[in-house]
């Protein structure tokens, strides 16, 4: 402790060149009689410090003393503050600090010329805050409990042996031994939440070399031919290795790449939209085409993501919906079966009444002469003749989790289903 002190006071003098006992007494809460017996070890210790009586005196270095930093040249100094600003930035305390003693021992001025802040854009302090927590237990080797979401956005609570924080393509990982999971994983920061330092310590284990680990099952990753628009060249480049990138004659970018095949490589693929052309292998083109025409459902027949206002527009049965040139009414003046949630756009698509006119409610396939064509079928029934439907054609309404969900939202507010 005392020769943390000394080495403060130093600091302190370096910085200041004059200050008074009663001013390190303030700032080291100590008694001024320890500072002057302080004082007298680094005379002992042979630092040129003296004391001088009077107004404006008090403790001073000799003008000519500068700390011996004659190992390092000036760019090993400026390197040494980049490091240590940086790491402030990343979301460090103790290091402010160290920057304040290193910069006068440097005589360095002007200490903020330099901002570094690897926190996303609206993060807030939540980042910092998350990055603290998973640095502190990283350096007291402690457990660590969160609860993480996937790039599918699956939740569970994970409990790790925090290892290392790595900084990656704009973003935060920690690598850790997952408890769960009997194995090295790597999470992002941003992922995590609810964190909690766990009791006891964790025994050493060296992490792996690189960021990187295999997918579960050890699955291999798929190899991709990419060709990009000469529009998209920032952030292809942003992205890939110039080692992957080829310029063709016409200005697209041509990008061979590996990655696991999983639901973030989808997103990845998409987020480019029209400035991307798979070339390789084929069966991603398919699943590309799915997903366009799922985009298709949402805008051109008015289908909400949330399932509770819309539905794709199916006319029957087996039937394709409608081509991009037939007219599709506002999703306000469209009717829809009250058993089974059809859209009724076309006068054919309506079931009849006991006399033979066109019910209002209903579609054919439910209702005929006055009566249901299944009397005894529940709610489940029609949602569950739905779900084969929607996996028998390519999920028009989405995966069969989310079309599930969609009909139970949706169908309870149905006439045939509508609690009186």
């Amino acid at each position: 402790m005392k020769n943390s002190r000394l080495f403060e006071i130093l600091y302190l003098l370096v910085e200041k060149r004059t200050v008074t006992a009663g001013e390190l007494a303030q700032r080291l809460e100590v008694s001024e009689r320890t500072i002057y017996r302080d004082i007298d070890a680094l005379s002992a210790a042979g630092i040129p410090v003296f004391t001088q009586q009077g107004q404006g005196g008090g403790i001073r270095l000799m003008d000519q003393f500068v700390l011996d930093k004659a190992l390092l040249s000036q760019t090993q100094q400026d390197e040494i503050l980049f490091a240590l600003q940086a790491v402030l930035a990343a979301g460090g305390g103790l290091e402010e600090k160290t920057l304040s003693q290193l910069t006068a021992l440097f005589h360095r001025e002007g200490g903020d010329w330099l901002e570094v802040d690897f926190t996303d854009w609206g993060s807030g302090t939540a980042e910092r805050e998350t990055f603290a927590l998973v640095k502190g237990a990283i350096l007291a080797r402690r457990p660590l409990s969160f609860t993480y979401y996937s790039s599918a956005g699956k939740e569970s609570r994970r409990t790790v042996e925090p290892a290392r924080l790595v900084f990656k393509s704009g973003c935060w990982y920690l690598s850790a031994y997952c408890r769960m999971r009997q194995d090295w994983r790597v999470f992002r920061l941003a992922r995590m939440e609810a964190l909690v330092p766990e009791e006891g310590s964790c025994p050493p284990r060296h992490p792996p070399d690189r960021l990187e680990t295999p997918p579960p099952g050890g699955a291999p990753g798929v190899d991709l031919q990419l060709r990009f628009q000469p529009s998209a060249a920032w952030r292809v480049q942003d992205y890939f290795h110039p080692k992957q990138i080829t310029r063709g004659p016409d200005g697209c970018l041509l990008v061979s790449c590996n990655f696991p095949e999983d639901q973030w490589l989808l997103s990845f693929l998409l987020s480019f939209g029209s400035q991307l052309e798979v070339l390789s292998p084929g069966y991603w083109r398919d699943i590309l085409i799915r997903e366009g025409k799922k985009f298709l459902a949402v805008y051109e027949t008015g289908q909400a993501v949330s399932g509770l206002r819309a539905y794709p527009c199916v006319r029957g049965r087996g039937e394709t919906p409608a081509g991009k040139n037939e007219e599709v009414l506002p999703m306000e003046e469209r009717k829809f079966c009250q058993c089974c949630a059809m859209p009724l756009d076309k006068p054919e698509d309506a079931g009849t009444e006991a006399d033979g006119t066109p019910s209002g409610d209903y579609c054919r396939y439910c209702y005929q002469n006055g009566a249901f064509t299944v009397p005894d079928a529940t709610m489940a029934d029609i949602i569950a003749f739905n779900l084969k439907f929607n996996e028998e054609n390519g999920h028009p309404f989405g995966t069969q989790e989310e079309a599930e969900k969609m009909m139970y939202n949706w169908f309870p507010t149905l006439k045939r289903w509508r609690k009186s």
